[in-house]
C-alpha cells in the first residue's frame, strides 16, 4: 500500500491523490530509503554503539532529538540499518560525513554501499531522502580557522561534500529510484552552537561554507537531473526557512529559537516550545516543521493542481459572456429598426466539488455589461458588447481574484416564421491577481499573479411556436471557448511552485427549450436545457519547482462542470421607454453548480 505524507488540510489533498503511471509522474510512494546524518537518524548510531550514543534519555529512543525525526513523519515505518532491504529502511547515522569512509559512523557513500551490498535495490515507487554535509563542515572548521585562507579551505571541503552528495544521488537515480528528495544545509549561524560566545567567531565562516555547499550542490543536481530523466530529483531548501522561523517563532508554535532545550545537564520544561534540543539538533517540534516543509516539496504537482481553478474561472467568464450575447437575439420580442443601448449588472456564485487531487472550492463575483445594438431591418440585428467581471475564488489552500474584461461582436437573423440564427465571437483579458497559497508549512503563504487571454465563438439556432398566450422555442447551440493562462511561479519561502503555460479549450453542444408567457405588459420566461463537451482538448496542468532540478509533472484535470443542466427564469417588460429584465441563470453540473442573477435595462436611442 503506498504511503503518503500527512499534515493538515494540505496533506488531505495529497492523500486524495491516486497513483499516476510513469517513473517520475507519481507522487505516491511505495517505500522510503534514507541516507544522511543525525538529522535523519532514527536510532542507528544508538543501535551500533550499544545504546551509548546518544544517551537516552534525555534523547528520545536513540534519536538526536526529543522525539521522532522528520524522516519518520513521512508516513513510513522505516527499519534501522539492520532491517530488511526490501522494505522501508533508514541508513542515516549521527556524525556521518558525506564520504565513503567505513569507520563508524559510516559516510553517506558508505551507507549506500552497505545498502546495495546487502542486496538493496531501487524502484520507481521508491522515495529516497538524502540530507548531509554539515559534519563535513563541523569537523574542519577549526582547521580552516587556523589556515591562512579559511574561506578557500572551507570551499574545498564543501565542494568535495557537495560532489559526494551528488555522486550518491546520481547512483541512486541510475539504479532506478523514482523520486529523490535532497535537502541542502540550513543556516548554521542560527543554531545555539554558533550563537554561544565560544562558537560565535566561527558563525560567519560556517554560513559561508553552507552557502557554498548549497550553491554547488544545486548546480551539480541540475546536471544530474538532466542526465537522469527517469528520476525526479527534488531539492528541499532548508537554508531559506531558518530566517523566517527565527524572525516569527510564535507563528510556528515556538517561544524560543535561540537557546537549546537540553543544556547537557538538564532538559527544559516544555521541549516543544523550543526549536533546538541541543547545540545543533531540532526538537521533535522542529522536526515536525521540517516534515511539513517536505510535504510541500513531495506533493507539488498534487497540491499545485488547485491552480486549475484560475483558468477555469476565466473560462466560465467567457462562456457566460457568449451566452449573454446569444440570449440578446433569441428572445420572443419582435425586432424593430433602430439602435438601442443596454446596460446590465449581475452577481454570481459557484461551488466546486472535489475532483481527485483538486479540492472543493467556492466563488463569488459581480460584473457589468454594456451593449450597443442596431437593427437595419426587422430581420437583422448586430451588437457590440463590453463586459467586466470580478470573481473571488477560495479553496482549501488557494485564494485568488479573477478580473475579466471582454469584448463581443454578435449578429442575428430572424425569419417571419420564427426561425432564428445568431452568432457571437469574443475575446477577454483576464487578470488573475492576489493569488495566495497556504503552504504545508503554515503560516507561510506564497503569492503569485498571472494573466490569461480568453476567446470564444457561439452559434445558436432555433424557432418560435405561438401556443395561445404561451410561446415555445426549442433551440440548439455550439460553443467553442479557450482560456490561455500564462505560466508563472510563486513568491515565498517554502516550495516555490512553477506553473507552465496552459490552454483550456473545449467545444460544447447544448439543447434547450424556452417558454415565454404574456402577462399583460410583462412577459415571464423560463428555459431549461443541457450542455456537455463534445471535444475537450484542454492541456493538462503542468507544475514544477522554481530554480529546482525537480521535473515538471502533469495532472489531467476533469472538467469542473462536466455535463450541465441549464436553467433560467425571469420577468421583463416596459417601464416607460426602458425595457427592464430581471433574471436568474443556473448551471448544475457533475462537479460544480453556478448561479447568476441580474438586472438589464434596454433604452432605444
Amino acid at each position: 500500500m503506498p504511503r503518503f505524507v500527512t499534515g493538515g488540510a494540505v496533506a488531505a489533498l495529497a492523500l486524495a491523490a491516486c497513483a499516476f503511471a510513469g517513473a517520475a509522474s507519481a507522487q505516491s510512494y511505495d517505500r522510503l530509503v534514507v541516507f544522511g546524518d543525525s538529522l535523519s537518524d532514527n536510532g542507528n548510531l544508538y543501535l551500533a554503539t550499544g545504546g551509548a550514543t546518544p544517551p537516552s534519555p534525555p534523547y528520545f529512543q536513540g534519536r538526536f532529538s526529543s522525539g521522532p525525526v522528520w524522516t519518520e513523519l513521512l508516513g513510513f515505518n522505516a527499519a534501522n540499518f539492520t532491517g530488511s532491504v526490501s522494505g522501508s529502511i533508514n541508513y542515516a547515522f549521527g556524525g556521518s560525513r558525506t564520504d565513503a569512509s567505513t569507520t563508524p559512523p559510516p559516510g553517506m557513500l558508505a551507507q549506500l554501499g552497505a545498502y546495495t551490498g546487502r542486496g538493496g535495490r531501487f524502484g520507481q515507487g521508491d522515495l529516497v531522502t538524502v540530507l548531509g554535509g554539515a559534519n563535513d563542515i563541523f569537523q574542519t572548521l577549526a582547521l580552516a580557522g587556523a589556515s591562512s585562507a579559511p574561506l578557500a579551505y572551507m570551499n574545498t571541503v564543501t565542494n568535495t561534500a557537495s560532489s559526494n552528495v551528488n555522486t550518491l544521488v546520481n547512483a541512486v537515480a541510475g539504479a532506478g529510484a523514482g523520486t529523490i528528495l535532497v535537502a541542502n544545509l540550513p543556516k548554521l549561524s542560527l543554531t545555539p552552537q554558533f550563537r554561544s560566545p565560544a562558537g560565535a567567531p566561527a558563525a560567519g565562516l560556517a554560513d559561508a561554507a553552507a552557502g557554498n555547499f548549497n550553491s554547488t550542490l544545486l548546480t551539480k543536481l541540475n546536471a544530474t537531473a538532466a542526465a537522469q530523466p527517469g528520476s525526479n530529483i527534488i531539492l528541499m531548501d532548508l537554508f531559506r526557512i531558518g530566517d523566517v522561523i527565527a524572525a516569527n517563532p510564535a507563528d510556528f508554535g515556538f517561544t524560543n529559537v535561540t537557546d537549546k532545550c537540553f543544556t547537557g545537564t538538564s532538559v527544559c520544561a516544555s521541549p516543544d516550545t523550543y526549536f533546538y534540543f541541543d547545540d545543533v539538533h531540532p526538537t521533535a517540534a522542529g522536526h515536525r516543521a521540517i516534515a511539513r516543509l517536505a510535504t510541500d516539496y513531495l506533493y507539488y504537482a498534487d497540491i499545485g493542481a488547485q491552480a486549475t481553478l484560475a483558468g477555469e474561472t476565466a473560462f466560465r467568464h467567457r462562456e457566460d459572456a457568449l451566452d449573454a450575447a446569444s440570449e440578446a437575439f433569441s428572445g420572443r420580442q419582435d425586432w424593430t429598426r433602430g439602435v438601442s443601448l443596454t446596460g446590465s449588472a449581475m452577481v454570481d456564485s459557484a461551488d466546486y466539488d472535489a475532483r481527485g487531487v483538486v479540492g472543493d472550492a467556492s466563488s463569488d463575483g459581480w460584473g457589468g455589461r454594456i451593449a450597443l445594438e442596431a437593427g437595419p431591418s426587422e430581420a437583422m440585428r448586430v451588437g457590440l458588447a463590453g463586459t467586466a467581471r470580478v470573481s473571488d475564488v477560495e479553496s482549501q489552500t488557494l485564494t485568488f481574484e479573477v478580473e475579466s474584461f471582454g469584448l463581443d461582436l454578435y449578429a442575428g437573423w430572424r425569419a417571419p416564421s420564427g426561425v432564428f440564427v445568431n452568432g457571437v465571437v469574443g475575446v477577454a483579458r483576464d487578470n488573475i491577481d492576489d493569488m495566495k497559497r497556504i503552504t504545508s508549512l503554515a503560516p507561510i503563504v506564497h503569492t503569485a499573479e498571472t494573466t490569461a487571454v480568453s476567446t470564444g465563438a457561439r452559434l445558436q439556432a432555433g424557432t418560435w411556436f405561438d401556443m395561445g398566450g404561451v410561446a415555445l422555442s426549442p433551440r440548439a447551440a455550439l460553443t467553442w471557448t479557450s482560456s490561455q493562462v500564462d505560466g508563472y511561479f510563486e513568491q515565498g519561502l517554502a516550495a516555490q511552485y512553477a506553473y507552465q503555460d496552459r490552454d483550456l479549450k473545449a467545444l460544447s453542444g447544448e439543447v434547450a427549450l424556452r417558454a415565454e408567457a404574456d402577462l399583460g405588459g410583462f412577459a415571464l420566461f423560463a428555459e431549461g436545457g443541457y450542455r456537455d463537451a463534445l471535444d475537450d482538448s484542454s492541456d493538462p496542468l503542468r507544475v514544477g519547482l522554481h530554480n529546482n532540478p525537480a521535473q515538471v509533472l502533469e495532472r489531467e484535470i476533469d472538467d469542473p462542470f462536466g455535463g450541465q443542466v441549464l436553467a433560467s427564469a425571469g420577468l421583463e417588460g416596459e417601464v416607460g421607454p426602458v425595457r427592464v429584465t430581471v433574471g436568474y441563470r443556473g448551471r448544475f453540473g457533475d462537479h460544480a453548480d453556478s448561479h447568476m442573477g441580474g438586472v438589464q435595462l434596454r433604452l432605444p436611442l
